[in-house]
C-alpha cells in the first residue's frame, strides 16, 4: 500500500488527539445564576409619643422671716399690803400685888390673837388683859413678840392660879413649829400679860387676888 505523506499523518494524529481530549473531559457544570438580591424592607420607626409637658411647679417664695417680738417680762404685781389692824382697845385698871396696871382689853378672837404682837415694848404700868367667854385650860405662845413677858393665869373668880415668868421672845425668823407653848395649870377665864420680872417683883403668886375696874 502506498505510504501517505508525513504531514497528513501528523494532522491526523492531532485531530485524533483533540478528539480524545474532547471525549475525556467532564462536562462543565451548568451555571446557576446567583439569586437576585432582595433588599431588606425599609424599617419604618415607630412614632415616638410626644412627650407630655409637665409644667414646672409654681415657685412659692419662702415666707419672710418675722422675728419674734422681744418679750418684755411682766413685772409681778405689787402686793397690796394688808391694812394695818389698829384695834380700838377698851382699857381697864387691873389691881394685883398692890400695883395698878392700865391694860388694853382683848375680848374678841381677833384681839386675843393679836395681843401684843408687833409692839416693841410695854410701859412698866401697862398690861394686856385677855378675857374669854368661859373658864378653860389655855395655851399661849410668843409668835410675833419682840420682848419677854410674865404670863399670869387668873380664874373666873379673879384668883391667880399660876404664873409663867420671864417667857422669852423668839429670835426673828424662828419657824412657828419651833415655838414653845405655855399652858395654864388649871381652867382660867382671864390672862394678864406684863413685862418680864414684874410678877416676881410685885410678889404675884398663885392665890393672889385681882380686881378689875373700867376706865
Amino acid at each position: 500500500m502506498l505510504r501517505p505523506p508525513l504531514w497528513i499523518g501528523l494532522a491526523a494524529a492531532i485531530v485524533a488527539l483533540a478528539g480524545g481530549l474532547a471525549c475525556s473531559q467532564a462536562p462543565l457544570p451548568t451555571y446557576t445564576p446567583l439569586p437576585t438580591h432582595t433588599p431588606r424592607p425599609t424599617l419604618t420607626p415607630l412614632p415616638s409619643p410626644a412627650p407630655t409637658y409637665t409644667p414646672r411647679p409654681t415657685y412659692t417664695p419662702r415666707p419672710t422671716y418675722t422675728p419674734r417680738p422681744t418679750l418684755t417680762p411682766t413685772p409681778p404685781p405689787t402686793p397690796t399690803p394688808r391694812p394695818t389692824f389698829t384695834p380700838a382697845w377698851d382699857q381697864v385698871d387691873i389691881v394685883v400685888g398692890g400695883f395698878t396696871f392700865t391694860a388694853d382689853v382683848a375680848d374678841t378672837p381677833a384681839l386675843r390673837q393679836l395681843g401684843l404682837v408687833g409692839r416693841d415694848s410695854l410701859a412698866p404700868n401697862r398690861a394686856m388683859w385677855f378675857v374669854f367667854d368661859e373658864a378653860a385650860p389655855r395655851t399661849f405662845w410668843m409668835l410675833g413678840m419682840r420682848f419677854p413677858l410674865d404670863i399670869v393665869w387668873i380664874s373666873e373668880d379673879y384668883v391667880v392660879t399660876g404664873v409663867a415668868e420671864r417667857v422669852p421672845h423668839p429670835e426673828p425668823g424662828t419657824p412657828p413649829a419651833r415655838l414653845p407653848n405655855y399652858y395654864s395649870i388649871a381652867p382660867v377665864r382671864y390672862v394678864l400679860e406684863v413685862n418680864a420680872g414684874l410678877a416676881d417683883e410685885l410678889a404675884i403668886v398663885p392665890g393672889s387676888r385681882v380686881s378689875v375696874a373700867p376706865r
